[in-house]
């Protein structure tokens, strides 16, 4: 769960986690704390800025985000697998289970998410894809190809500060282009390495950490002389390897 949700957005949600949440409820909580600090002094990933984007979206077109989601992005680029469930907790079948720990004390028997709700991402996520549509759209993220005007895929690359790496919509670590994506139960990993041109996405039916980690809550039998990290990015960084182009993750907590 991403760490800008405040204590009382968490204990609604693992509470009973199939709440609904409307984007304005989402805001709310996502401003309550703010600002974490003075503009440009430090860099926080914030799940919220998206979903304020989402909002700006539709007040700019006049429709509903699903609708521009479609017609700029899902459409163009043939991703016909792909959908963005909005307040729905629909799953398209067949699909894999997702396992996870959070929201559970003690941490030793990982509980079934699949069904939990998603609404709480909004624009900034919730996305249900297949590997083949993913793999499309990590060449595009990438490279804005079929999606941006070059004059727009310029200011993108032009995008990452340092240190943080975090640009427009997307990260860049030594070459690798790309994103993870993380719901209760599920997690994914999708880079695109700009020295072969190579799409590589992970996808895993679960969201449990591994490795020494101080925050993310692992298994008992966790193998804590290891990095702390996410399943898909320490599946990724083993497939990296292998092509010959060793991805290194900002470490985990």
């Amino acid at each position: 769960m991403s760490s800008f949700y405040t204590e009382d957005f968490l204990k609604r949600y693992f509470g009973d986690p199939s709440s609904k949440f409307t984007t304005d409820e989402l805001i709310a909580y996502g401003v309550s704390a703010s600002p974490l600090f003075a503009p440009g002094e430090k860099f926080n990933y914030s799940n919220t800025n998206t979903i304020l984007l989402g909002t700006v979206i539709e007040k700019v077109t006049g429709q509903p985000f699903l609708e521009v989601l479609k017609q700029q992005i899902l459409v163009p680029l043939g991703m016909a697998n792909t959908s963005w469930p909005g307040d729905s907790d629909a799953v398209p079948s067949p699909h894999p289970r997702g396992f996870t720990l959070q929201g559970l004390e003690p941490l030793n028997e990982p509980v079934d998410a699949t069904n939990w709700t998603p609404t709480f991402a909004g624009a900034a996520g919730a996305l249900i894809s297949t590997v083949e549509d993913l793999l499309t759209y990590d060449r595009a993220l990438a490279t804005g190809q079929g999606l941006l005007s070059p004059e727009a895929q310029i200011a993108r690359l032009k995008s990452f500060p340092t240190p943080a790496g975090y640009g427009l919509a997307l990260g860049c670590i030594g070459g690798w282009v790309g994103h993870t994506g993380e719901l209760p139960g599920f997690n994914t990993a999708l880079y695109y390495d700009t020295t072969t041109d190579t799409s590589v996405v992970v996808m895993v039916n679960s969201d449990i950490s591994s490795g020494g980690c101080a925050e993310s809550p692992t298994l008992s039998d966790n193998p804590g002389e290891l990095p702390c990290a996410a399943p898909a990015t320490r599946i990724f960084v083993g497939v990296s390897k292998a092509l010959g182009h060793e991805f290194a993750p900002v470490p985990s907590r």
